[in-house]
């Protein structure tokens, strides 16, 4: 009868040796995801923020606004790129919620903003994107300044729509300040370090927070 018992535990049929090697595989498995989350999020955010300088211009009127978007679209739209920043995007979508089942452990504020940002986002993405190609290849219109002011300056679906651009170019800034937070005690110990890394993360919130409310009227309608 002693001889079925595997392993320390005394247990039948447990294989204590196949047991650590099975949360090996999974550690190492949640890591390549956590690498191809940063991968992906490195690659949109360079978009993201390209995207967000363009709407600044909508202080200075739909003219200038639409040049610097046709000299953006030139590198954004060049196929390859386009098909790698949609993969990116797919990656993101998919990959965010499993990181966040995954760790499942004790978390504190910045990881809860980290996290509520990160699903406004995918939320985003899914209907933002899907506009603009109903919009390119369905609809058969120009994605361009006029396509996002429309919405937030007539009807009632300004009510909706302001707060949804504002949330989301918020929640581009939020998700970046948390993850560089993190990375920056991750490198460095020290209470010092945390403090330093809290005010740093703030201060890019607060930017988010600026820059939205700049795109937000420059779509609306106000010049400089």
């Amino acid at each position: 009868m002693l001889d079925e018992c595997n392993g320390e535990s005394g247990l039948p049929g447990f294989d204590s040796h196949s047991h650590v090697l099975y949360i090996n595989d999974i550690l190492m498995l949640n890591e390549q995801l956590r690498k191809l989350h940063r991968f992906s999020g490195i690659l949109m955010a360079g978009f993201i923020l390209l995207h967000l300088f363009n709407h600044l211009f909508a202080l200075g009127g739909p003219i200038i606004h639409q040049e610097v978007m046709r000299a953006l679209r030139k590198v954004y739209r060049f196929p390859p790129i386009e098909i790698a920043l949609l993969f990116a995007v797919g990656l993101q979508i998919i990959s965010g919620p499993v990181l966040i089942w995954k760790n499942r452990v004790q978390k504190d504020r910045y990881k809860w903003l980290q996290i509520g940002s990160g699903l406004y986002l995918a939320f985003f993405l899914c209907y933002h994107i899907r506009a603009v190609m109903l919009g390119r290849y369905k609809w058969n219109v120009e994605t361009d300044y006029h396509f996002a002011a429309s919405v937030v300056q007539y009807g009632v679906q300004k009510i909706f729509f302001i707060p949804y651009y504002m949330l989301s170019v918020m929640a581009v800034f939020v998700h970046v300040a948390c993850v560089h937070r993190e990375k920056l005690i991750e490198k460095q110990a020290g209470s010092d370090v945390i403090v330093r890394a809290n005010i740093q993360a703030q201060i890019i919130m607060l930017a988010g927070l600026f820059m939205a409310i700049w795109i937000i009227l420059g779509l609306i309608g106000v010049r400089l």
